[in-house]
């Protein structure tokens, strides 16, 4: 079997022994209509985080949500215990008690009525911790002693709190002096002979921190994360609870992203340590406190820091194992490590990336680490915590989500999570239990109404790309050894938030940013993903994906082992790109000269037949690497295989339009568009060429996204792709308009006719501006020129979201900017009546509470906090425009448009 295939296989049967495979399809599977959409699942629907205050949960109240989860298109949800809301506690439940393994069992069970998928994170809150973590398996901190003795004086040194790894003296020559025998209840005295020394000792601390945001029966010690044998006696409480358990079991375990604060050992260390890197860091005690020529320090630095990484990657395997053997697999959000970030994602069947605040395109390199880690191993599914801190609570728009969401789908993410969706029982009055990091994208988050046209859209552009597999041109070596390689004291974490510290100033950063921007897809692969590598019609292959070169980019250090396997892909064809020089120097302190020799060795051996450069983009167009022109337009695209082509994802990330022929790579005879937004609306197009190269004619509004399915050798039959008109013939719609308030609150305002369009809460009614909710706009017109299928309703501005009903027909939801939605079909000739129900975001609700000191915010822990985790406070927020503001019109597309 084909390893690529292997690994779908093995996904398949871990979904499988789930229960949670439903209809899945695995990469490779392809709609018999072609230019239909794939099977709708549960896992191409975006899922969210639950989570579970206080688990103070009930059955009656689960199956609610999980309804209501299945109505508006969610495809399954993460359980994730947290802290309660003050009030509740006698509802809440101790976690992995009998009493909550029954509301796991009923969740589960109802969930696969309801056709819902389940994960769950191993703990509560986060890192992982709980009360079974006694002080032997928890975090540990570490603590540098650094002093000086000169001139043979006695020293009297009072040692930190904790347990004394070392304590060494080193003079200027000679032999160290162990003072670990002359340690009394804490204290040192030392008599130390003539001369200079540098005194250094290690004191670790255990524990070191609590779980954050714990739930209730999690409150406890965090794990120590670089200790396998911790993780195994942390999950036997698990293995307890799970023990009698007979409900379906959840998909997966999930890992939030490593926040296991000053975690900087384990008991283990230098035993590993010495295995690892072959000498004994005690040896090393003064360049490991800083003491000693730069590069020695940033070598043994270097040393510790992967010695970690290898520690906690075995940590993440242990719970993956343990996952697996209860027929699980693991999602895990690797960021914030100290260490190889792609070898920690790529434990997992479905890494996680995320997005915090920001929406820049500066973030890709980050995102891509994530999916490359999935496509390396031939992995289907990459996942991303999203819409975290978007924005202000209860402001978040429609158009920032689906900014957001098509940015973590052009960094590779298939698989949507909302962060998210608190539980909240029917009787918490509004807005009721929230989370205080969130895009709350619940029943009371104001975004609940309409959310189903987003859930849609999120599905059919998931299903697009779930199919076949990442088409990438190029491979990075991601340079983990020069990021190690500084003499920082503490040890560093490689997070979201500190980009700016360790990713951004690499070379890999500025290729990959030069790459994104000049339309060439590419992915990131470490020293161990190379040593699974191999080559096919000078290809290096990997994870089952073909690319047309390897690059180096600007790597400074490299193990001669990893520069020994790229020799041997380069000798059997494999295109290499040496950019910006090749490495010079191998990582670590121990034998460094003799390491450096075979890394030169194995260099002298290819250096002939590999492209060295430092223009990244001429060396690439030099091995036929054919860039996406889109791009110079300011499109972004995913671009995947399937089995009779490729498919493309596309955004218009521009602030203009594009109206042009739309330049395709790869060749194609006949294309298929398929509009994610309109299920029903798809077209063929055949090849057009403009500057030489293939293309479609294509119209993209700003922040439109549109499918695009190639068709190597296949001619498909079906209705034109039409673009829309650039000048169609407007019909303003300017009669009166009534409104009514239909649902919401705090109260529901008194209906008024014959207004003008705006927002509503500049009406004198004082109910209006506080309103939140949604209301009906009434109205009638006229309509006498020819029928036309592909006549559009433009609703002008919407604040935010409309349901458009025509002639007592449900026309259709539009959710975000443009509000544009065909009404071709329901037109009739003569007098029409028009409805659009309109949904605004809680913002104005929510102010109104604050101004009238209603006490709604009471949750423990954190309470609930604004964005800069300040207490929150909306009393002084103006009120955001609300309702339809217009204009509305229709147009009205020329004959020749539709032919």
């Amino acid at each position: 079997m084909a390893p690529d295939l292997f690994r779908k296989t093995c996904l398949a049967t871990s979904l499988l022994a789930t229960g949670w495979l439903g209809n899945f399809a695995i990469a490779g599977d392809f709609p018999e209509d072609p230019m239909g959409w794939p099977a709708v699942t549960s896992i191409n629907k975006p899922w969210t985080r639950w989570w579970w205050l206080g688990s103070a949960v009930d059955k009656p109240n689960l199956t609610h949500e999980l309804e209501d989860f299945a109505k508006t298109g969610l495809g399954g949800v993460e359980i994730c215990p947290i802290y309660g809301a003050v009030g509740a506690e006698d509802r809440f439940l101790k976690f992995l008690s009998p009493g909550w393994m029954d509301m796991l069992a009923h969740t589960t069970t109802e969930a696969k009525r309801l056709g819902l998928g389940v994960d769950m994170t191993t703990g509560t809150g986060w890192p992982f911790g709980g009360p079974q973590v006694t002080p032997e398996i928890a975090s540990v901190g570490l603590t540098m002693i650094r002093e000086k003795a000169a001139d043979g004086k006695a020293i009297t040194l009072t040692l930190p709190k904790g347990n004394l790894q070392c304590l060494r003296a080193f003079p200027e020559s000679g032999p160290f002096v162990d003072l670990a025998g002359s340690v009394k209840d804490g204290k040192l005295d030392w008599q130390p002979p003539a001369g200079k020394w540098n005194i250094v000792g290690l004191v670790s601390q255990s524990p070191i921190q609590k779980v954050k945001r714990a739930a209730p029966g999690g409150e406890g010690n965090v794990l120590d994360p670089f200790s396998p044998d911790a993780m195994t006696g942390y999950l036997a409480a698990f293995d307890k609870a799970f023990a009698k358990f007979t409900a379906p079991m959840p998909r997966a375990q999930f890992h939030d992203s490593f926040e296991y604060y000053a975690a900087e050992w384990t008991p283990a260390f230098l035993e590993k340590f010495h295995g690892a890197c072959g000498y004994d860091l005690r040896d090393q005690l003064p360049a490991f406190a800083g003491v000693g020529d730069a590069d020695t320090v940033s070598r043994v630095r270097a040393d510790y820091r992967e010695t970690l990484s290898e520690l906690h990657l075995a940590y993440l395997q242990r719970w993956h194992d343990w996952a697996k053997s209860h027929g699980e697999i693991t999602r895990n959000q690797a960021h914030g490590s100290p260490g190889n970030l792609l070898d920690h994602y790529a434990v997992s069947e479905i890494p996680e990336t995320e997005i915090f605040k920001d929406v820049e395109e500066s973030q890709i390199p980050m995102i891509r680490i994530a999916a490359s880690a999935a496509h390396s191993k031939g992995d289907e599914l990459v996942s991303s915590e999203t819409f975290t801190w978007l924005g202000e609570h209860f402001q978040v728009t429609p158009e920032k989500l689906k900014d957001a969401a098509d940015f973590v789908f052009l960094g590779g993410v298939n698989h949507i999570l909302f962060h998210g969706i608190p539980y909240s029982p029917e009787d918490a009055k509004w807005p009721g239990w929230l989370f205080y990091a969130s895009t709350n994208m619940g029943p009371n988050g104001g975004l609940w109404r309409d959310l189903s046209a987003f859930t849609g859209y999120l599905q059919r552009c998931q299903s697009i790309l779930q199919q076949g597999q990442a088409s990438s041109d190029v491979l990075l070596y991601f340079p983990i050894h020069d990021i190690w390689y500084n003499n920082q004291e503490k040890l560093p974490l490689f997070t979201m938030h500190n980009q700016d510290a360790w990713l951004k100033p690499t070379g890999l950063y500025k290729t990959s940013m030069e790459l994104w921007n000049n339309g060439i897809s590419f992915d990131y692969a470490s020293g161990n993903m190379l040593s699974r590598a191999t080559v096919r019609d000078g290809k290096l292959v990997l994870g089952g994906h073909a690319y047309n070169a390897l690059v180096l980019p600007g790597v400074k250090r490299m193990p001669p082992e990893i520069m020994d396997k790229i020799a041997g892909l380069s000798a059997q064809g494999a295109s290499l790109v040496v950019q910006d020089g090749w490495p010079n120097e191998v990582p670590g302190f121990n034998r460094s000269n003799e390491r450096r020799d075979e890394l030169l060795d194995s260099e002298k051996k290819i250096r002939n037949n590999v492209t060295q450069a430092t223009e990244i983009l001429p060396a690439l167009a030099s091995l036929g690497v054919v860039r996406e022109t889109m791009t110079a337009a300011g499109l972004r695209f995913v671009r995947r295989t399937h089995a009779k082509g490729f498919h493309y994802f596309i955004a218009n990330r521009s602030s203009t339009p594009f109206d042009a022929i739309l330049p395709l790579a790869v060749p194609f005879k006949c294309a298929v568009v398929l509009d994610p937004w309109n299920p029903s609306s798809s077209g063929t197009s055949l090849p057009q060429i403009s500057n030489g190269q293939q293309g479609i004619a294509l119209r993209l509004e700003p922040g439109q996204s549109i499918i695009i399915r190639t068709f190597t050798d296949q001619m498909i039959k079906g209705d034109a792709w039409i673009n829309p008109p650039v000048d169609p013939t407007i019909v303003a719609i300017e009669s009166p308009w009534k409104i009514e308030f239909i649902e919401g609150g705090p109260i529901l305002p008194t209906p008024t006719e014959a207004i003008k369009l705006g927002t509503w809460t500049t009406r004198p009614d004082p109910d209006v501006a506080n309103f939140s909710g949604t209301a009906r706009y009434t109205t009638t017109f006229d309509f006498n020129p020819p029928l036309t299928a592909s006549c559009r309703l433009d609703l002008g501005r919407v604040a935010n979201t409309a349901r458009v009903t025509l002639n007592g027909k449900p026309v259709g939801i539009s959710w975000c900017a443009p509000h544009i939605i065909n009404v071709g079909p329901f037109l009739k000739t003569g007098r029409n009546q028009l409805e659009v129900e309109v949904t605004n975001l809680a913002s104005n609700r929510i102010a109104d509470l604050d101004r009238r000191k209603v006490s709604w915010k009471q949750f423990h822990e954190i309470n609930f906090v604004n964005i800069d985790y300040k207490p929150f406070d909306a009393s002084a927020w103006p009120a955001l425009e609300s309702g339809l503001i217009g204009p509305v019109k229709l147009l009205v597309s020329p004959d020749e448009a539709r032919k």
